[in-house]
């Protein structure tokens, strides 16, 4: 595991985060999630989402870059429906899959006026019984 700090949504206080070796691995060497790594004026980038796969209700960090700092305009879709999210940090983003029907869908990041490109996911059906993992930011993979 990785401690890095973010942004609790709730309260907007600086908080510290446990993030899975899984996820830390994927970030470039060296990078943290402090304000300080965030490129001014560049669009966000979503890398990968953590599963890849979910149910509607079932949390999922999307990792990238450039998300910056959580402000008033800024959002998470997933075909085109606001996404819930936990936490917010400029380098990995907690959010919970929205009430959608099975199928593959975009997610798209706005931070201010910049807005990230698409990173497919597939939303299962709440009744599909194959196997998921649900990983969020401070859980442990298996």
């Amino acid at each position: 595991n990785r401690v890095t700090e973010g942004h609790d949504l709730h309260t907007m206080r600086r908080v510290r985060m446990t993030v899975p070796l899984l996820v830390a691995a994927a970030l470039p060497w060296g990078a943290g999630c402090s304000d300080d790594d965030a490129e001014p004026g560049r669009a966000p980038v979503i890398e990968d989402a953590r599963p890849a796969a979910a149910r509607p209700g079932q949390r999922v960090t999307l990792v990238g870059r450039n998300f910056g700092l959580p402000g008033p305009l800024d959002r998470v879709t997933l075909g085109g429906a606001d996404v819930a999210v936990e936490s917010w940090a400029d380098r990995a983003l907690l959010v919970t899959v929205p009430a959608l029907g099975p199928g593959v869908f975009d997610f798209v990041v706005r931070n201010g006026d910049r807005v990230s490109g698409p990173w497919p996911f597939e939303v299962r059906a709440a009744a599909d019984a194959g196997p998921t993992v649900d990983l969020g930011v401070g859980d442990v993979a298996p």
